[in-house]
């Protein structure tokens, strides 16, 4: 990709380029200005036509149809004021079926640009010429080069990742970076240029609460405004019951050993040991002894050892 200052350097020098490949110096650079602002390749460049170009409202676009982008959908990309004058400026002449740029063959497109980037850069480094340690570190440097010390190629298609990049290093939420370079999917966008959103680790970070301090701040209560903090510690304090990290309220007293005794004396129903011969435990009531008050009253279920007389009462029932 192209960094911001190699692209200001080079619109600076394109007023002294040649005519390379059928193309004026003026229409290359506004070339390379469209590719970078819409993010649009090569083959979709070449076939905008001035019938595609709506340039006169407040939010100026460009349209390429389905049949000359690779996910073969209609593209629409928006571009800067700025840049739509120019693009007026250039097809002032032209009829409406007409191509925007006549651009040389898709083989000589990337040695147009790096011939470009060659008089740039040669421009960069004459201009240190009376600087002997300025002009070595200037040869030195990978400014505008075509091939950086790592080994990356900068082509024409490089101008659609400084798109994304320029939009990923100035804040543009990932989502919109995604949208403007018609990315299939967030995956994508987040692998190619991911590392150049602006602060996102360090926001990130930045989202913990100071739990690890000797002296935690203060939770501010997530939604609201304004929160104070009796209000937000009541907040917190609520939150932390609730997850479980506090034994007992604040507030709780100890319970007395004596006062409890007699409380749960209160409501045990102690059990009784019958002596040898007795039917039932001393206490014990007739409706406490009964077993069909145990479980049931129906008759379906009662056990005729436990009640004959019921069964001889009831003959039907002797024969379920």
């Amino acid at each position: 990709m192209l960094l911001p200052d190699e692209w200001e350097w080079l619109r600076a020098t394109s007023v002294n380029w040649v005519k390379r490949f059928g193309m004026a110096s003026k229409e290359r650079l506004l070339l390379y200005a469209v590719a970078i602002q819409t993010g649009l390749r090569s083959s979709e460049l070449r076939s905008l036509s001035r019938g595609r170009l709506f340039l006169d409202g407040d939010q100026p676009f460009v349209t390429c149809k389905a049949g000359s982008t690779k996910n073969r959908k209609d593209a629409r990309q928006y571009i800067q004021p700025a840049l739509a004058q120019e693009l007026l400026d250039h097809i002032a002449t032209k009829a409406p079926k007409a191509p925007v740029f006549s651009m040389p063959d898709e083989t000589e497109v990337a040695s147009m640009l790096r011939a470009d980037l060659a008089d740039a850069r040669r421009a960069w480094i004459k201009g240190a010429r009376r600087d002997p340690k300025e002009h070595t570190r200037r040869q030195q440097s990978d400014f505008l080069v075509d091939v950086n010390h790592e080994g990356e190629v900068l082509d024409f298609h490089s101008l659609r990742h400084t798109c994304g990049a320029w939009l990923a290093m100035n804040g543009a939420h990932p989502k919109a970076v995604q949208s403007v370079l018609r990315h299939s999917t967030i995956t994508l966008t987040m692998d190619t240029y991911g590392h150049l959103f602006p602060g996102q680790d360090a926001a990130t970070v930045a989202r913990f609460p100071n739990m690890l301090s000797d002296e935690p701040e203060v939770l501010r209560a997530t939604g609201t405004m304004d929160v104070t903090p009796i209000a937000a510690a009541e907040g917190a304090q609520h939150k932390a019951q609730q997850l479980g990290r506090e034994r007992m309220p604040v507030d709780a007293t100890a319970c007395d050993d004596a006062t409890r005794k007699s409380e749960l004396d209160s409501f045990r129903n102690n059990l009784q040991v019958a002596n040898l011969g007795e039917e039932v435990r001393r206490g014990a009531t007739k409706c406490e002894s009964t077993p069909g008050r145990t479980r049931t009253c129906n008759l379906r279920i009662r056990s005729p050892l436990l009640y004959p007389l019921s069964y001889g009462r009831n003959s039907k029932m002797m024969q379920l």
